[in-house]
């Protein structure tokens, strides 16, 4: 646990939290009471936050709430994966939680056996400290794509707008992480275009750095 300065700057990010949760609640309310919920459980002192949905509202406040709840009676929480992706802007706020979070706190991920973690997961999933998963576990990496918020259809851009969303997500996501900087500039060129998929077994094989423990 955490004295002092620690305790401060913990507080402050609690207090960031609830104000996350609270403008979730104010201008998304039917969303965020009838949305999906966090799956929580306490073992041995760690807290496992398991996420089986979209990433979707109001995900990033369901986390920021739990962060906010536990953050006092633990120093590590893990957030158990099996989603097939979803909105790149949720997606933000979630990390954004995840690394305040992991200034005074360890937050590692999983993604356990027979689960995906696809889309806009990936980036969610590389924010851990330690990233595990079920050899079985299956990852798919793919260009951002954009959809009209009334009807849901995929708008395609112009090519050089297309392009241009893709270098910026790459950038924001992949090269800030820790991935093999090889194995990175090989996803570059693999990922154009198409979706490319990989269970965890084959990331740890090709060495992309992605999932650094393998599960039993």
């Amino acid at each position: 646990m955490t004295t002092g300065g620690g305790r401060l700057r913990f507080a402050l990010t609690a207090a960031l939290f609830v104000a996350l949760g609270y403008f979730a609640w104010k201008s998304g309310r039917s969303v965020y009471e009838r949305g999906p919920e966090l799956e929580i459980a306490e073992i041995a002192g760690v807290v496992v936050l398991k996420w089986p949905h979209a990433i979707e509202a109001p995900m990033a406040a369901r986390f920021a709430a739990a962060f906010a709840k536990y953050g006092d009676r633990t120093d590590r929480f893990v957030i158990d994966l099996d989603s097939p992706g979803g909105a790149v802007a949720e997606g933000r706020l979630v990390i954004a939680a995840i690394e305040a979070t992991k200034k005074t706190r360890r937050v590692d991920t999983l993604v356990g056996r027979g689960a995906v973690c696809l889309s806009m997961c990936v980036p969610i999933y590389l924010a851990g400290d330690d990233r595990a998963a079920a050899p079985d576990a299956t990852f798919m990496f793919h260009e951002p794509s954009s959809y009209d918020l009334v009807t849901a259809e995929r708008i395609d851009k112009p090519g050089f707008e297309a392009r241009m969303t893709s270098a910026r997500f790459f950038e924001r996501y992949f090269e800030r992480s820790e991935m093999n900087p090889v194995w990175r500039e090989r996803l570059k060129e693999r990922w154009r275009g198409k979706d490319l998929w990989l269970t965890a077994e084959e990331l740890v094989a090709e060495g992309a750095n992605v999932v650094e423990t393998l599960t039993e």
